[in-house]
């Protein structure tokens, strides 16, 4: 890290440190960057002071009384508020997590060097990194361990601000459409009346979006339970990358884990979470001040690109810029550009992990957002959220101060909790006649031509409406799994099914069963035979997702498979309306400099009527 230690010493005179040295020093030590005193620090004030610095009077352990009733004391007024106040407002997703710092370091002569302006994936860059892993759905106290994916979220202190690439344990989400994100969520949380978790909600949810069956397969794999955090990254989306020559190209991330997944059965997954709640965030600790102590290796993740040009995003026999669908390795193949090596715990868990704010839509020149829409929804609500959780000045806050960038001049002005001293004069307006403003021309996203020019709510999957939709899920049962690995999906999501109803249970099963009719047949294997189950509730009746009772053994569940079979022959229709099924658009455009600009919207859309023709009901079953 000596290269960047140097290189953050010279921001203070050239950079961010020039207007905000305060700042940038705690984040630099922060991140690991220059040397933390944190663990050598001793506060050698001769009082005990309050928030203001007076000395507190007394021995600090009574609050000032008459005759044992309590009389003003602003001492004690002040630290009860204080203590009153001192949370913050819990993240609405990826509520449970954990944080840590370290650096990427790319290879020499790596891929992204020709595909990118960004300097952080230029050969050789050793880019200072905070990484925060989570569950997803459930809220602050609940397990770590618990069935759930598991979020990756990145932030990259560039010399060019910061880069977040925000994503999951998997390569793909449950939905595609942005409007049905929040859904997604709602549906695996507990539930609003009873404030218990059930399962109902998460099967009758996916049993209405044929194309989330791939991620309801991951859902119940032994995938959403990994051994802490030992497992891969992916970034779902893709990145849309250019260079200095203004050529563009789609870009996905995995990050694989150097010495492979590690994953836990159901029984030993439910045994670690009544164990040790923080599980995984131990894990994770214990490895960092091992290696610090030279008792192991740092944990380490190999970093891979998948690279797609618009040529092949429009020959696509899916959506590319579908997040339900996976990039064939066999036609668009790994490559290593880098590593990622975490080396620091954080000193303070609430300010630097609870506090830390991701956005997609933090990005630095050479990186665009790609056409999923999903993926731009994505960059606007994340900022807002934080923006909610942290208030308008969330960048002065240590873990996301960009530090490391050589430019630093805001425009935003003023704001809640605005501390630092970076305004420097400049007027609160643009453009004005007094401020020498300079914008980055560099910098600017080469133009495209997208390739549709219809406003509608037409989808954009180009599997939608058509058994292709689950063509990715069936190899993945088919192929990619192993004899093993099927069982414990077959007992994970059987076990999972004792707090859904029948009427859903069968529904969810009717999906599966255009995945492959021996996933439903290894499930309903074990709903008849629940003693190889854990745990010890029992079924609710059939129209209700809430126990009734608990303590006793689970009974079986008699599975109407004539009914699943008739749902099954229309399954890939659940929750559309025709009128609104892609008709095979197509998400990816070309570049400006290369696309027919006589005539950019050739073959751009179908004849209006077909947007309008059909049934505007929603298929139920």
């Amino acid at each position: 890290m000596e290269q960047i230690a140097n290189k953050t010493k010279d921001l203070f005179s050239t950079g961010v440190g020039a207007h905000v040295p305060g700042k940038v020093a705690l984040a630099a030590k922060t991140a690991g960057v220059t040397e933390s005193d944190m663990k050598n620090r001793f506060n050698d004030s001769e009082y005990v002071t309050d928030s203001f610095g007076r000395p507190i009077p007394g021995d600090g352990q009574h609050a000032l009384n008459i005759g044992g009733h309590i009389v003003l004391d602003t001492v004690l007024m002040e630290k009860q508020f204080q203590f009153n106040m001192q949370k913050i407002v819990e993240r609405r997703v990826h509520a449970v997590g954990s944080g840590h710092f370290g650096y990427i370091q790319m290879d020499q002569d790596n891929v992204l060097a020709r595909t990118t302006l960004a300097s952080c994936f230029q050969s050789g860059v050793k880019t200072p990194t905070f990484v925060r892993f989570s569950t997803v759905t459930l809220p602050r106290g609940w397990p770590d361990l618990a069935r759930n994916p598991r979020g990756m979220a990145f932030k990259l202190y560039t010399e060019e601000g910061n880069l977040d690439i925000v994503g999951l344990n998997w390569p793909i989400f449950f939905a595609r459409d942005p409007m049905q994100g929040a859904d997604i969520i709602k549906s695996q949380e507990p539930d609003p009346i009873t404030g218990l978790l059930n399962w109902d909600s998460a099967f009758d949810f996916l049993a209405n979006v044929p194309e989330g069956q791939h991620g309801g397969l991951m859902l119940f794999s032994d995938s959403a339970t990994p051994n802490g955090y030992r497992h891969h990254g992916y970034g779902v989306h893709a990145f849309r990358m250019y260079n200095a020559q203004g050529e563009s190209t789609y870009v996905k991330f995995t990050w694989s884990r150097k010495g492979g997944q590690e994953f836990l059965s159901l029984e030993d997954a439910l045994a670690h979470q009544g164990d040790d709640p923080q599980y995984s965030q131990r894990d994770m600790f214990e490895q960092i001040e091992q290696a610090n102590a030279g008792k192991r290796e740092y944990p380490e993740w190999e970093m891979h690109v998948q690279m797609m040009t618009a040529e092949q995003a429009n020959a696509c026999a899916f959506e590319p810029f579908d997040a339900t669908k996976v990039w064939p390795r066999s036609e668009f193949p790994l490559q290593k550009v880098g590593s990622l090596v975490l080396n620091k715990n954080p000193d303070n868990y609430f300010r630097d992990v609870e506090q830390a704010a991701f956005s997609p839509g933090s990005l630095v020149p050479g990186i665009d957002l790609s056409p999923d829409p999903l993926f731009q929804w994505r960059a606007f609500f994340y900022r807002q959220t934080q923006q909610y959780r942290l208030g308008a000045n969330l960048h002065q806050i240590p873990v996301n101060t960009p530090f490391m960038s050589k430019y630093y001049r805001p425009i935003n002005g003023q704001g809640n909790l605005r501390a630092d001293e970076d305004i420097d004069g400049t007027l609160p307006y643009q453009p004005n006649s007094k401020d020498r403003l300079r914008y980055a021309a560099y910098a600017a996203e080469p133009p495209m031509v997208v390739p549709n020019a219809v406003r509608s709510r037409q989808g954009h999957g180009r599997t939608e409406g058509t058994d292709a939709e689950y063509d990715q899920a069936r190899e993945l049962y088919s192929r990619v799994m192993d004899d093993a690995q099927r069982d414990a999906l077959h007992k994970n999501t059987a076990y999972c099914m004792q707090t859904a109803g029948k009427d859903t249970i069968e529904r969810y099963l009717a999906q599966i069963t255009r995945i492959s009719p021996a996933y439903v047949d290894g499930i309903v294997a074990y709903l008849n035979n629940p003693a190889t189950l854990p745990g010890r509730v029992r079924h609710p009746p059939s129209k209700s997702a809430i126990p009734q009772t608990c303590g006793q053994q689970y009974q079986p569940i008699k599975v109407d498979l004539a009914r699943v079979g008739e749902l099954a022959k229309r399954a890939h229709l659940v929750g559309k309306a025709p009128r609104y099924v892609s008709n095979g658009h197509k998400l990816g455009g070309k570049d400006l400099r290369t696309a027919d600009t006589a005539n950019p919207q050739a073959d751009a859309h179908a004849p209006a009527s077909s947007f309008y023709s059909g049934d505007g009901e929603i298929v139920r079953e």
